[in-house]
C-alpha cells in the first residue's frame, strides 16, 4: 500500500510539474485565467458598481466579458488560426522552392536541349559537306572546321591509319594544337586506346597512361577508336580542359559527342575512299596508274574551251614505245608489261600538276599540257624521248634491251581547234615520226 501511495504521489508531481513548469498550453490558458480572474477581482473590489451608470456599466461588464472569454478565444480561435497562418507560409515556401528548383530544371533541360539540337545541326551539315567532298583531303578540313566548332576550347586531332596500316598519321587536328608536335606520325600499337580497342577516358593525371600522340602528358583526355564495317581506321583525340576533369557529367557529355562525331567521321571516310577507289578504277589504267583513254577524252573537251577563254594555247603529245612487239616476242608478255610501268612512272615523275598523262592503248600515249605553247611542248617530248633511251628495265632478274621513243605533236588552236581532230593529227604526225626511222620527235602539219 505504501509503495502505491508513493507511486501515485510521483504521477501527480510529474503531472503538475508538466502543467506548470514546463511550456505547454495548458500552462499558458491557466495563467491568462489566473490574470483574468484577479483583473475582475481588482474591479470588483475597488470600482462601486453603483457609482456608474447602466452604460457604463454595461460598459464594464463587456469588458469583464471580453476578459472571460479571452483565453477561450487565444486557445480554440486566434492560436490555431495563427498556427494555420504559420504553417500556410510554410508550405508556400516549400511549394516557391520547388517551383524554382522545377524552373532552373526546365532552365537547365532547355539548354541541353537546345546544346543537342545545336550539335545535331552541325552535325548533320558536317555529313552533308562529306557527301558534297571528291577527296579526303577535303573531308580532312571539314572535321577540323566542325570539330572546333563542336569542341569550343578543346584541343584534338585526328589521327588515321596510313594505306600500309603500321603508322598513325594527324589528318585534321583544331584548337591549339601544336604545328610542329613531333608526333604527327607514329606506330599505331603505341595508342592505348587502339591497343585495348575500347575509349580511354583519363582524368586522373597521377594514372595517365602517355601515349606518344599526346601533346600534352599529364592531362586528362579522351581517346576514341575509329572503325567501320570491321575496318580499323584511327584514333580520336581530345584533350580534357581543366575545369572538366573535375566533373564527371561533363566529362561524360564530351564522350558522348566524341563518340558520335567518330561514328559519324569513320563511316563517312570509309564511304568517301569507296568512291575514291570507284574513280580511280574508273579512270585509271591499272597497269601504269596513268589516266585512261575516256578521261583524257573529256580532260581535252573541257581544256579546250577553257583555253579559248584565256587565249592560250594546249599542247598534245602522243607517244609510242619503238618496237614494243619485239619485247613481247623476245622477253614475253611479262616484260612487256614492266615497259610500260617504267614509262608510266617515268612519264608521272616528268609532268607537272596541270598536265594530263594518259594510256591511250596499247603501247601508246598521251601527254596534255594546258597553256604550253608550241616551243615548251617540244621541249618537253624532246626531254621525254631522252630519257626513255636511258631507262634501264629489268624483268625476272634480266636486263632488257634498250628503248626509244617516237612522239607526234599537235597544238590547239594552231593546227586544230576540235579535240578529236587534235588527237588525229598528233597520230599523224607519230606516224610520220615511225616513217621516218623511229627516237624522234614530229610536229604536225598547220591547216
Amino acid at each position: 500500500m505504501t509503495k502505491t501511495k508513493e507511486k501515485d504521489q510521483q504521477m501527480g508531481s510529474r503531472f503538475i510539474s508538466s502543467i506548470f513548469l514546463k511550456e505547454s498550453p495548458v500552462r499558458n490558458l491557466l495563467i491568462i485565467a489566473a490574470m483574468t480572474g484577479l483583473f475582475e477581482m481588482m474591479i470588483m473590489l475597488f470600482v462601486p458598481l453603483h457609482d456608474f451608470s447602466r452604460l457604463a456599466e454595461a460598459l464594464i461588464n463587456s469588458i469583464l466579458l471580453v476578459l472571460l472569454l479571452s483565453p477561450a478565444l487565444h486557445f480554440f480561435m486566434f492560436l490555431p488560426l495563427s498556427r494555420r497562418i504559420v504553417e500556410r507560409k510554410k508550405a508556400e515556401a516549400a511549394l516557391q522552392g520547388e517551383h524554382d528548383q522545377m524552373e532552373q530544371r526546365v532552365i537547365e533541360r532547355t539548354a541541353e536541349l537546345e546544346q543537342r539540337n545545336l550539335e545535331a545541326s552541325l552535325l548533320k551539315e558536317m555529313g552533308d559537306l562529306f557527301q558534297a567532298s571528291k577527296t579526303t583531303d577535303e573531308a580532312y578540313f571539314v572535321i577540323a572546321q566542325f570539330a572546333g566548332k563542336l569542341f569550343k576550347n578543346q584541343t584534338g586531332a585526328l589521327f588515321l591509319r596510313n594505306p600500309s596500316g603500321t603508322d598513325l598519321e594527324a589528318q585534321a587536328s583544331w584548337g591549339d594544337w601544336p604545328d610542329d608536335f613531333q608526333a604527327q606520325v607514329i606506330p599505331n600499337d603505341e595508342c592505348w586506346a587502339l591497343r585495348l580497342g575500347r575509349i580511354r577516358v583519363e582524368t586522373d593525371q597521377s594514372t595517365v597512361s602517355v601515349c606518344r600522340h599526346d601533346p600534352s602528358p599529364g592531362c586528362g583526355h579522351i581517346c576514341v577508336p575509329m572503325s567501320a564495317h570491321g575496318e580499323t581506321l584511327g584514333v580520336l583525340y581530345l584533350q580534357l580542359q581543366n575545369h572538366l576533369e573535375d566533373n564527371s557529367a561533363s566529362v561524360q557529355e564530351v564522350e558522348r559527342l566524341a563518340v558520335s562525331l567518330t561514328e559519324q567521321v569513320s563511316l563517312a571516310l570509309v564511304n568517301l575512299r569507296l568512291r575514291e577507289t570507284l574513280r580511280f578504277q574508273s579512270i585509271r589504267d591499272p597497269l601504269t596508274g596513268l589516266f585512261n583513254r575516256r578521261y583524257m577524252e573529256e580532260t581535252l573537251e573541257r581544256e579546250l574551251p577553257r583555253a579559248e577563254r584565256t587565249k592560250k594555247d594546249v599542247g598534245v603529245i602522243m607517244m609510242d614505245i619503238d618496237h614494243f612487239k619485239q619485247f613481247n616476242d623476245t622477253f614475253g608478255h611479262d616484260a612487256g608489261d614492266a615497259v610500260l610501268r617504267e614509262f608510266g612512272i617515268l612519264l608521272k615523275n616528268h609532268s607537272r600538276v596541270t598536265d594530263i598523262a594518259c594510256r591511250y592503248g596499247g603501247e601508246e600515249f598521251i601527254l596534255i599540257l594546258p597553256e604550253t605553247p608550241l616551243e615548251v611542248v617540244q621541249e618537253r617530248a624532246e626531254n621525254l624521248r631522252v630519257k626513255v633511251k636511258q631507262m634501264s628495265v629489268r624483268n625476272s632478274g634480266q636486263l632488257l634491251g634498250s628503248i626509244s621513243l617516237s612522239c607526234g605533236i599537235s597544238l590547239y588552236p594552231k593546227h586544230e581547234t576540235n579535240a578529236e581532230s587534235l588527237i588525229q593529227l598528233a597520230d599523224q604526225a607519230l606516224y610520220q615520226a615511225k616513217q621516218a626511222g623511229r627516237d624522234q620527235v614530229v610536229v604536225a602539219n598547220s591547216h
